[in-house]
């Protein structure tokens, strides 16, 4: 039964603000300013860094995660909060029970909230439309058929005025504001590997959609490795960097066509893309590679060229702040291209950022929190807020769900 709660009263209120709001402290960093959500949720609440569950326009701060699940997966609670003071507090303003993982979020310039979940039940995804004129309430439901997967992602395109959403069973859905799925199709196959398993989608400054993705080896557990192509006409072909077509389904894992992002010697150890981003002619991915030593990947492409020309491993570091771990995001202003570009992780248990003042090419500390939370499924908005913000959610302790939002750069 849904249960909408536009009236729900209780608001989560602010625990714990580490350091002093909006001003840097002595060593220079910007504080990180968290805000407990959900003190009793689920141990996979935010999960996780491959797509969007945070998003800020004028009507305030959207962000969702799962509250409770079952052991068969088939019973998650799972909310969409709002927060109109900046994240001091949230509210909830949805909150319903499906067999889904958290769900993921897109904004538009009118400031409407388009909510994505999935039923494993039916084996269709389901587009909500909180519109502002509805003061968010009583969402519009339209059906996605064949969209359920355990991994998912979604991507809004102004100027197409339309919306991607990309599951990890392969399948790619074109899908107009008013619901209706304009297109779908496999976009990609098994390879003989392995299959993709966390899907990824951005969407450049020239209107070129971009897709990347990590495969999971058959039969074992191993991430196998991780790939990206890209789509200049919203997705009815697709291209490599280099400009070679590709035919659809493309074949996911090192043995299809797909431009490769991982290395020849990284087979044999997990590699998991947490997140990339494309921004001012460049495409950046954020990757760990588990071998022994580990590996944290900072890898950066060229789209002129399709040439890589910029990578840091086996470690991503500033001066003192030191990035490693599976989950983490990039954050940029991509109205401005010439702002900084943010990335957002741990290190040592810290929620920390590095930030750039040059695409990438070279790398500072930006912000690092002072207590040690040791932060899980960190995810956020790939947009720096209005007000000069990046904003995520992640999940402590298996049980506690967290917002945080970092000063930018003015």
């Amino acid at each position: 039964m849904l249960k909408v709660l536009a009236a729900f009263a209780l608001l989560f209120l602010l625990p714990s603000c580490l350091g002093l709001a909006d001003e840097a402290r002595p060593n220079g960093l910007q504080n990180v300013e968290v805000v407990c959500v959900d003190e009793d949720a689920t141990g996979y609440a935010t999960f996780q860094s491959h797509n969007q569950k945070v998003v800020a326009n004028d009507h305030g701060i959207f962000m969702s995660y799962i509250r409770s699940r079952n052991e068969e997966y088939t019973a998650q609670t799972w909310r969409l909060l709002r927060s109109t003071d900046g994240g001091s507090t949230f509210s909830c303003i949805y909150e319903d029970t499906h067999a889904t993982n958290p769900p993921v979020l897109e904004t538009d310039e009118a400031g409407n909230v388009y909510l994505v979940r999935v039923d494993f039940l039916t084996g269709n995804a389901y587009l909500y439309r909180f519109l502002v004129a509805n003061d968010f309430r009583d969402p519009i439901i339209s059906e996605i058929p064949r969209g359920a997967a355990g991994k998912y992602s979604m991507m809004y395109d102004p100027s197409r005025r339309q919306l991607y959403f990309f599951a990890h069973n392969g399948t790619f859905h074109v899908i107009g504001l008013d619901g209706t799925v304009k297109w779908s199709c496999d976009l990609l196959a098994p390879g003989e590997h392995a299959a993709i398993m966390y899907p990824l989608l951005d969407l450049d400054d020239e209107g070129r959609l971009h897709a990347a993705w990590t495969t999971q080896k058959h039969g074992v557990y191993m991430y196998w490795d991780i790939h990206h192509m890209m789509s200049l006409d919203g997705g009815q072909t697709w291209r490599n960097l280099d400009g070679t077509p590709l035919t659809l389904p493309v074949v996911a894992d090192d043995t299809g066509p797909a431009m490769r992002i991982t290395l020849d010697d990284e087979f044999d150890a997990h590699t998991w893309l947490s997140s990339f981003l494309v921004r001012a002619g460049k495409v950046h991915f954020l990757y760990l590679a588990q071998t022994q030593p580990p590996r944290q990947h900072y890898v950066r492409y060229d789209l002129a060229s399709g040439q890589r020309d910029q990578h840091r491993q086996p470690q991503f570091r500033g001066t003192e702040i030191q990035l490693s771990g599976l989950d983490g995001f990039f954050a940029s202003d991509s109205s401005q291209p010439n702002t900084p570009l943010y990335c957002v992780m741990q290190d040592q248990g810290h929620l920390a950022c590095l930030a750039s003042n040059d695409n990438g090419e070279t790398w500072y500390d930006h912000a690092r929190g002072e207590e040690q939370l040791y932060p899980s499924q960190i995810g956020g908005c790939r947009e720096v807020t209005a007000d000069g913000y990046i904003v995520g959610s992640f999940t402590r302790g298996g049980e506690e769900v967290y917002f945080f939002k970092i000063k930018a750069s003015p």
